[in-house]
């Protein structure tokens, strides 16, 4: 059998192999282009997730802010009455907390219609046995800041029926 005289296909040979390792190069190259790309944008992932972390703490901050997370009460004795005695001004803050309870965790830009929806279902209520009197309760003015709902409470002597 004979074989052929490879002086011949020299020339091709030779484009081939430059192909080839051309090729190989390319595809160096593409992979580092890739590489460089995937890790700037994994870098850029890490610092998109810190700025989420921290907007959500912010988020959760204030959110903690705009909400009613206590109440304090102010009983006003009736015009031209003693004030109450501290027993009957505690025991009756206890339970008008109790009653107002319903309104912590609620948001601070929603009192307005809270406050009037509270005011018109405590208006007149009567809390019986504090103190051996029944008071009469109306709620004066309602204030929000900084988190506390502050309540001015009118407490008036009720007859016993």
């Amino acid at each position: 059998m004979r074989v052929p005289d490879f002086n011949r296909f020299r020339g091709g040979m030779q484009a081939v192999a430059f192909f080839v390792c051309g090729m190989i190069v390319g595809a160096a190259v593409y992979s580092a282009m890739v590489l460089d790309q995937t890790s700037r944008i994994a870098a850029q992932n890490y610092e998109i997730k810190e700025q989420l972390d921290l907007t959500e703490k912010q988020l959760l901050a204030n959110r903690q802010i705009s909400v009613i997370r206590s109440i304090v009460i102010f009983v006003l004795p009736e015009e031209n009455k003693p004030a109450l005695e501290a027993v009957v001004q505690v025991e009756l803050k206890q339970r008008l907390e109790k009653d107002l309870s319903i309104l912590k965790g609620r948001s601070i830009y929603d009192i307005g219609s809270d406050a009037q929806l509270v005011r018109k279902l405590l208006e007149g209520k009567v809390y019986t046995d504090i103190g051996d009197k029944n008071l009469s309760v109306s709620i004066r003015t309602m204030l929000v800041a900084d988190s506390v709902l502050q309540v001015w409470v009118e407490a008036k002597t009720a007859l016993r029926k």
